[in-house]
């Protein structure tokens, strides 16, 4: 089948992070055996990576559309639904003489989803939302978010969510069903061969934007707190290390951090990597630890397990549905002291946790053959639908 992805990105050179979840699916259906185009609009302004106009990117068996004409920030509140339906509309035009009409629209966020009202009214193409969206997990959404989220989920013949946490929001919140589909785990974390590890020194692993939500300042402070005489005979004073890959607003503030508490020369703050820098860090590091304060699934973590990393998480709303007691641990939101505990005692007891069992038990469940399996029978059915409707 043909599929059009509406992607909020599409991974380059300069921002190898841009939509690389939806490329992954999109990967991931080609390698089963299907067409895949992706369609982006990009709203943002970063001048340098930007072409104004609709560029075509043929990556490979993968044809992506990317639209930039102005961001999204300079359109009036009042204009923006109005603006982004119509170059929606026009991207989507564009694609289908270039490619063919597809036989489903997959959507990824609410936002996207939103965007193809008048796409859905001209083509009438079955079209499947899924949501990732971590603005999702709060108590109280704004009007503007309502709106959008009535009309985007009215479009969706049918609505998916990544984890059973975000499908009860989606319920709570809009009073929808949603199917959930877990996100996916890509085959460059599932292939690479797992090398032996050196316990000294300990290397941690953090991946994720820096961000207040993330909770590095709460990591920072319990690696700073980790209790050196409770690890094993021979470990020395300030032996461990921490990566952190990523960046955002936080940047500079977690730097004074770790300068602040004198832990900044075994704290390293790499940027944004792309897949196989992340690969080869993974590589070097014991365990993965991210002390989240809110997910909607948490790809980075199966990613880090995929590699046979043992994790602490936190029950965000993601984490709480894939960490046991055979390859992680769990500790509460915005808890110093029961983070550094945990830390410890996955230091004193790493070797208890075995890398292989624990990248079976991602390939069995995140594996691009497990989630695309369920892609393509929920694909298949809307299709089906659509046909006997006529």
């Amino acid at each position: 089948m043909h599929v059009l992805i509406i992607s909020h990105g599409y991974p380059t050179v300069k921002d190898p992070q841009w939509g690389c979840f939806e490329k992954d699916q999109a990967e991931a259906l080609v390698g089963m055996g299907h067409r895949v185009t992706v369609a982006v609009l990009d709203m943002r302004f970063r001048p340098s990576n930007q072409t104004f106009g609709i560029s075509h990117i043929s990556d490979g068996p993968i044809s992506a559309y990317i639209y930039f004409l102005l961001s999204g920030k300079l359109i009036p509140s009042r204009m923006k639904r109005f603006v982004f339906e119509r170059m929606m509309l026009r991207l989507c035009r564009k694609i289908f003489r270039a490619e063919g009409i597809p036989d489903v629209i997959y959507a990824h966020y609410m936002f996207c989803m939103a965007r193809l009202r008048l796409v859905k009214q001209k083509y009438a193409i079955p079209i499947v939302g899924i949501e990732h969206w971590s603005e999702l997990n709060k108590t109280t959404l704004p009007s503007r978010l309502m709106q959008m989220g009535r009309t985007a989920y009215t479009l969706a013949d049918r609505l998916l969510a990544v984890s059973p946490s975000l499908q009860a929001q989606m319920k709570r919140h809009f009073g929808v069903e949603a199917e959930v589909v877990f996100d996916m785990v890509s085959d460059a974390f599932l292939q690479p061969v797992i090398p032996k590890k050196n316990a000294k020194p300990f290397v941690w692993l953090a991946v994720g934007s820096l961000i207040q939500r993330k909770g590095y300042d709460v990591l920072i402070e319990a690696f700073a707190q980790l209790d050196r005489s409770a690890l094993p005979l021979g470990s020395s004073k300030n032996e461990e290390q921490l990566i952190i890959i990523g960046s955002g607003t936080e940047n500079e503030r977690l730097h004074a951090q770790a300068e602040q508490l004198g832990i900044a020369d075994r704290v390293r703050f790499t940027g944004m990597l792309d897949k196989q820098a992340i690969v080869s860090l993974m590589n070097e590091s014991n365990a993965f630890v991210l002390p989240s304060r809110g997910e909607t699934f948490g790809v980075a973590y199966i990613e880090a397990m995929a590699m046979g990393l043992p994790v602490i998480a936190t029950p965000c709303g993601g984490p709480e549905h894939f960490v046991n007691s055979d390859n992680g641990l769990l500790v509460d939101i915005d808890n110093v002291e029961l983070l550094t505990k945990a830390m410890r005692q996955m230091e004193t007891t790493i070797d208890k946790y075995q890398p292989e069992t624990i990248r079976a038990y991602i390939q069995e469940r995140f594996s691009a053959k497990a989630i695309v399996g369920q892609l393509e029978e929920i694909f298949g059915k809307v299709i089906k639908q659509k046909s006997n409707n006529k």
